[in-house]
């Protein structure tokens, strides 16, 4: 926490003293505002104008006026900045604690970012044009397994490799020794005889993939491990990869008969006609004829298919030899039954890395190759930084219970006794932590919960947490410790903080005194009384209940019959047994909403009773309501809306004239010069 506040402190005092005013502003051309004790050059300027629309380039093609206006609201945003400081806000502990928050959580995301999931995601971005053909050969080791046993695991992975390299056949050598039960299949069959064939990024566990693409065609892997046990790849050969193509198929299952065979085959061949004459739908067939009862529903979408992803192989061969978009194949024979596919589409590999950005993400996340780099990097940084646990101190808290079950009861509750939780019991270079802080981390995470039925001891629990709780102080620490060295970073924060001053200037000075000043508001109100004023709109009278049979017997069926509607509703007010709600709604405009129904009628119709969540409605126009002033009452809202914006803009003028603002707005002809040099060069 020292850290924390100790770059918080920086930060502000930082900001109390940045762009002090300098001599003659107004001489320099380079200055377009002056705010107060702040001078507003063209730098910051372009720089603030174009993080607010986009980029530079954006920036550049817009308007002098925009740009001017955007300085206008700028000076009075700095001038609050100013004012908020000057009533002490900046020492508030809400946004003390607020900014500390953010602080943090920024610090740690973009440290995440910067060494955990760019790096893993850029390796990831790297395989995506090329897939790998490998084959396989696995040696189990328990996970309970003694150092004896993962040794002779290892050794003997080690002479079947000699086996391969002196000249054995290495799928032969995985068919008679692979652990991997697969291995014993047929070859024609994905993992047989060791051949797993062709992968893609993203396909399989992340050792494996890294030894597949790290291999040269027609090498070994070294031997590696994984939670598995150990193995060893054959890469046969690399190429690039087909796009992806999205498919649809309409599958028939035919009788084990010749005749049943021939039958079916003749269906899916006039189906396949009807599509490539044009007379026919593939989606719609496929909703009427196809047996998969899992993509029928939606015109047999199978969705994105990759080349290297399990499939038969002649439905591979089927699907990427189709050439253009809406290609229908010929029949093709699969265990499932029989076949046809048409080609919906083809996704090329994004042309960027940006571009495949959120991709690759979803990816990493799914297969758990974040939390895998994240757990790595956290490692890397405690055996770097001098990290201490007194686990002396951590078993104080053992004190309290020595059952696991009833110490994690009692945590949770805070049942803690007289233990004394201020004492420190580990620490991060300069940083150390009380046991309160690991009790609140605790709860927070649910740390001390069973994991297995062999969970039964106390100790291992408390160190599981605390080690958890120490993975998280170190990301901390060294997040910290790397923005106090970041310019960008620190830029970050300070608009941050300033954004949390000017937000409570607002607060305090207009949200909060408009809402208390109900004089003000009234007269505001009855000055601006034109303004508030209900335009003309249709009076929709809405029946509810749950039953739609007695919406149909006192609703319908009486209008249906000339009932007039105001009699109907009195006799349903006296009716409390109807279980029948009548509500008044007035729309201006069409709602996006069931309301809209009404307003196609003329007055006097109705909609027939219609289904709406779980309950019924009825709905009636019943005219137009004509134009009129709004109440006091109902135009609060709104009065209170305008009521603001007269005390903010009264704000900003008082602060304009109490701390001084000039603005030149004729220097921003100079802004994004250069950029719109380049825009005028491209449209020639």
């Amino acid at each position: 926490m020292r850290t924390v506040c100790l770059l918080l402190g920086s930060l502000l005092m930082l900001a109390a003293g940045c762009r002090t005013l300098q001599t003659n502003p107004a001489e320099n051309p380079e200055v377009v505002a002056v705010a107060g004790s702040e001078v507003i050059d063209l730098t910051t300027f372009e720089d603030q104008y174009a993080r607010s629309v986009g980029n530079r380039l954006e920036a550049a093609d817009d308007s002098l006026q925009a740009y001017q206006d955007f300085l206008e609201r700028y000076v009075n945003y700095r001038l609050r900045v100013q004012e908020a400081r000057a009533r002490g806000y900046d020492r508030d502990s809400a946004i003390v604690a607020e900014a500390s928050a953010y602080q943090l959580e920024l610090a740690r995301n973009h440290l995440m970012r910067q060494e955990v999931i760019e790096p893993l995601l850029r390796t990831l971005y790297a395989r995506m044009p090329d897939m790998v053909d490998i084959s396989h050969i696995f040696v189990r080791v328990p996970t309970d397994a003694t150092p004896e046993d993962t040794l002779a695991a290892y050794r003997r992975l080690q002479a079947l490799i000699d086996s391969v390299r002196q000249g054995a056949d290495f799928n032969e050598i995985a068919f008679r020794h692979s652990d991997d039960p697969s291995a014993r299949s047929p070859r024609s069959t994905r993992g047989g005889w060791g051949h797993i064939g062709w992968i893609k990024m993203g396909q399989t566990i992340e050792p494996m993939e890294t030894y597949a693409f790290n291999t040269p065609v027609g090498e070994l892997s070294p031997i590696f491990r994984t939670r598995y046990g150990y193995h060893v790849l054959k890469v046969h050969d690399r190429k690039p990869a087909p796009y992806d193509v999205r498919a649809a198929h309409i599958m028939i299952t035919p009788a084990p008969t010749p005749e049943d065979s021939a039958r079916v085959r003749r269906t899916l061949d006039s189906l396949r006609q009807l599509v490539l004459s044009g007379k026919a739908d593939f989606a719609e067939l496929a909703r009427q004829h196809s047996e998969d009862w899992r993509t029928k529903s939606r015109g047999g979408d199978l969705g994105y298919l990759s080349f290297a992803q399990p499939m038969p192989v002649m439905v591979r061969d089927t699907l990427f030899a189709l050439k253009e978009i809406g290609d229908v194949s010929h029949i093709v024979t699969t265990p499932f039954g029989l076949h046809i596919f048409q080609l919906k589409d083809r996704r090329p590999i994004p042309p960027t890395f940006e571009a495949a950005y959120d991709t690759l993400l979803t990816v990493a996340d799914r297969l758990g190759r974040l939390q895998e780099a994240r757990n790595r990097f956290v490692a890397q940084l405690r055996r770097r930084l001098h990290v201490r646990l007194d686990t002396a101190q951590l078993f104080t808290l053992l004190q309290v219970a020595a059952h696991p079950d009833t110490l994690a009861l009692r945590v949770s509750r805070r049942e803690l006794g007289a233990l004394d939780l201020s004492q420190p019991f580990a620490s991060v270079e300069d940083s150390s932590y009380t046991l309160a802080e690991l009790i609140d981390y605790i709860n927070q995470q649910n740390l001390l919960r069973r994991t297995s039925r062999r969970d039964t001891i106390a100790q291992e629990r408390l160190l599981r947490a605390a080690d958890r709780f120490l993975d998280d102080r170190v990301l901390s620490y060294e997040a910290l410790r790397r923005a106090e060295q970041d310019p960008e970073f620190q830029r970050t924060m300070q608009d941050f903080i300033d954004g949390l001053l000017a937000f409570k200037l607002l607060e305090e000075a207009v949200w909060k005194v408009a809402e208390r000043d109900t004089a003000g508001l009234r007269a505001y109100y009855e000055a601006h009384a034109g303004e508030f004023v209900f335009p003309e709109r249709t009076r929709v009278l809405s029946f509810r209940t749950q039953r739609d049979s007695v919406l149909e017997q006192r609703v319908y069926e009486p209008l249906q019959q000339g009932v007039p509607v105001a009699r109907l509703i009195a006799e349903l007010t006296a009716d409390s047994s109807a279980g029948i709600t009548v509500d008044t709604v007035y729309i201006e405009k069409p709602t996006g909403s069931f309301y809209d129904r009404a307003l196609r009628l003329e007055a006097g119709r109705y909609t027939e009773p219609f289904r709406y969540w779980n309950g019924h409605v009825l709905l009636y126009n019943d005219g137009l309501e004509p134009p009129r002033p709004k109440t006091f009452r109902e135009a609060r809202a709104d009065v209170l809306s305008a009521y603001q914006k007269e005390l903010e803009a009264r704000l900003d003028q008082g602060l304009r004239a109490r701390y001084g603002a000039r603005i030149f707005p004729e220097r921003l002809r100079q802004a994004f010069a250069a950029e719109r040099r380049t825009l005028a060069n491209a449209g020639q």
